[in-house]
């Protein structure tokens, strides 16, 4: 069983490959793999309007060689400061466009894609990607996080609300609602959340968080929701990812990309 760590900018590679981590701990014989992409414009099989654009990149980023020697350095500063008797780690670096390489590295043993939430080219394209087309919860996490003293994802925070998508979101991340010491499954009521009863909502009977009501205000869905997990110290948020009118949301938005823009600690997504 792999975990998958997308990297896409060298100065997040801490990021993606410290979740990654806690992450393993949880599964038992888990793996990580460090995935770099390496979209170099000479050797992409793509439009040639995503061709200009990746050339028009080179000026502000520099040259993918130089990305990702970049990104190679923050890998192996990262590996020579971790501890040897974590889940092994190795390094898989491909060519090519980053959409069609996520998707074609998620193989059907990844349990889980991790990635930093950048703001580059490449975290959209693998953003996009890994949630909309590998089937696989994805673990997004702020560039600037890092685990510090943390072990695993200790304190785990569900936003819970009365749709499929959600519930399916809650059952992918049932490995690591688990392994959790605390389950905190929050609930902004208001008209998505049509059950007067938040246990109604939760689909996993073997596990019982606590439940916690929290009161509409003016303040949007998503910053209340993180503001919550925040307060009660979370590790970790899981949440749903693009419902029934995916395409509208990722578009012109809603609660997940409210909830992209906002977060400040890692979030599980599963679509």
């Amino acid at each position: 069983m792999r975990i998958l760590a997308v990297l896409t900018g060298a100065a997040s590679v801490p990021a993606a490959l410290d979740a990654a981590e806690l992450a393993a701990s949880a599964l038992a014989g888990a793996s990580i793999e460090a995935l770099e992409v390496v979209v170099d414009p000479e050797h992409m099989v793509a439009a040639s309007e995503e061709i200009s654009i990746q050339r028009l990149r080179e000026m502000r980023e520099g040259p993918p060689e130089e990305r990702a020697r970049a990104v190679r350095t923050a890998f192996d500063n990262w590996m020579a400061r971790r501890d040897p008797k974590a889940a092994p780690v190795v390094w898989r670096s491909v060519t090519g466009a980053e959409t069609e390489s996520v998707i074609r590295e998620a193989a059907p043993d990844v349990a889980l894609l991790t990635l930093p939430h950048d703001g580059n080219m490449d975290a959209s394209d693998a953003l996009h990607a890994a949630i909309f087309s590998t089937g696989r919860p994805l673990l997004l996490v702020p560039p600037a996080w890092r685990a510090a003293a943390r072990a695993g994802f200790a304190h785990i925070a569900v936003g819970l609300i009365d749709d499929d998508t959600m519930r399916r979101a809650i059952v992918a991340a049932e490995p690591w609602l688990r392994a959790a010491t605390r389950i905190s499954a929050i609930s902004v009521m208001g008209k998505s959340n049509v059950s007067a009863d938040p246990a109604t909502m939760w689909p996993l009977t073997s596990i019982v968080p606590e439940f916690r009501m929290v009161p509409p205000t003016d303040e949007p869905t998503a910053s209340r929701l993180v503001r919550e997990a925040d307060r009660l110290g979370a590790d970790l948020l899981v949440a749903g990812a693009y419902g029934h009118m995916e395409l509208t949301e990722w578009l012109f938005g809603g609660v997940t990309r409210e909830l992209l823009a906002v977060a400040d600690l890692p979030l599980l997504l599963a679509h």
